[in-house]
């Protein structure tokens, strides 16, 4: 039976690096796999039936793809622990700094006007990013809503409630009942660009689809729809840091 030891081994992965791997049997596999994560590290599930030589010979082939892989999971690991935090949302920013506290404060976020002081929970990696969730999850309470009510007062349209949610898919969702759902992750995005999400959810207040007719709608009230739609995209795609999202 193979071990972990021996595969390290052939990696020359360095110790202080050993921790990010993991070795499992699975009876349902079928074949050799790599599962590499931010949160699991990088995990090698065999299948049920396999042969040492046979996963030595894999494993030495795929050896840069490996420390690629690893690579990108150390630096995405590196991403969740900011050294500061810019909101464009509200045009404000802040420096981190990282205290060690006693079990009493561990879960609370000191903020001034220029700096953060984030307590630290050395013996788990993602504790900042629990942390800095729950303190962007208070902003965008604090600031959503009101956007959102301020915006409904302009087109004359009137929501029920309004939810701020953790979504990976969804910048904002309308349901049926007028009921607005919002990312939080939105307070990383600009002015423009949320106040688009907002102009979009509630149009859909009238229109609860995306024909045509919709955007003529969105249109009228926001004629600059499609550059900020093109902005959403974009940067949903590439500015939304790790710490936000594991």
């Amino acid at each position: 039976m193979i071990h972990l030891e021996l595969i390290l081994e052939l990696l020359d992965i360095p110790e202080e690096n050993i921790d990010l791997f993991s070795l499992r049997q699975s009876n349902r596999a079928k074949r050799l796999s790599f599962k590499p994560s931010i949160r699991n590290g990088f995990e090698i599930v065999l299948p049920r039936n396999y042969d040492d030589k046979w996963v030595l010979e894999i494993v030495t082939k795929n050896k840069s793809r490996i420390l690629k892989l690893l690579t990108e999971i150390m630096e995405s690991r590196r991403e969740i622990r900011p050294t500061s935090i810019e909101l464009p949302s509200i045009g404000s920013s802040w420096e981190i700094i990282y205290i060690a506290t006693d079990e009493k404060y561990l879960h609370a976020v000191t903020e001034t006007s220029t700096a953060l002081e984030v307590p630290e929970k050395t013996e788990d990696v993602f504790w900042t990013s629990i942390i800095l969730q729950k303190w962007l999850q208070e902003k965008a309470i604090q600031y959503l809503p009101i956007h959102l009510h301020n915006v409904s007062l302009k087109l004359e349209l009137s929501y029920k409630k309004v939810r701020i949610k953790r979504q990976k898919t969804l910048w904002g969702s309308c349901s049926i009942k007028g009921n607005i759902n919002l990312n939080r992750n939105l307070m990383l995005m600009p002015y423009e660009v949320i106040d688009y999400v907002l102009h979009h959810e509630l149009t859909h207040l009238k229109i609860l689809n995306h024909s045509s007719k919709f955007w003529k709608e969105l249109e009228s009230s926001f004629p600059e729809y499609k550059m900020r739609k093109k902005q959403l995209k974009h940067f949903g795609s590439n500015q939304i840091p790790e710490w936000a999202l594991v």
